[in-house]
C-alpha cells in the first residue's frame, strides 16, 4: 500500500476511538488511523482539516462516531477540543455528514 495515499473511507462510517489516548500523540495517531490519513499527515488541526477536505465529499452520506472525547483527562480534553470545531466545520461543508459523540 502506498504510504502517501489515503485509505478509502469505510462504507459503515468512521469510528474515532479516543478511549485509550493518554497524550496528544495518541490522539493524533488515533485520528490518522481512523480516517486513513497518509503517512505524511502533519498531526495538527490544520493538517487534519486539509486531509478531511481532500477526503470528504459533498454529496455522499457519511457518518463519524467519536468515542471517548469527553472522557479524556482534563488537559488532553482541552488539547482535543478543536476536534469538535473541525468536525462541525466539515459538517457545514458536507450537510449529509452525521457526527455523533459517545
Amino acid at each position: 500500500m502506498d504510504p502517501h495515499a489515503c485509505t478509502p473511507m469505510p462504507e459503515g462510517g468512521i469510528l474515532l476511538d479516543l478511549t485509550s489516548c493518554r497524550d496528544w500523540g495518541m490522539v493524533q495517531d488515533a485520528i490518522r488511523r481512523a480516517f486513513g490519513f497518509p503517512a505524511h499527515y502533519g498531526e495538527n488541526w490544520d493538517a487534519m482539516w486539509d486531509c478531511l477536505t481532500d477526503l470528504f465529499w459533498v454529496t455522499d452520506d457519511h457518518r463519524i462516531v467519536v468515542r471517548g472525547l469527553d472522557d479524556l483527562p482534563p488537559d488532553l480534553r482541552a488539547y482535543a477540543e478543536p476536534l469538535r470545531q473541525v468536525l462541525e466545520d466539515l459538517r457545514t461543508r458536507c450537510p449529509r455528514l452525521r457526527v455523533t459523540y459517545c
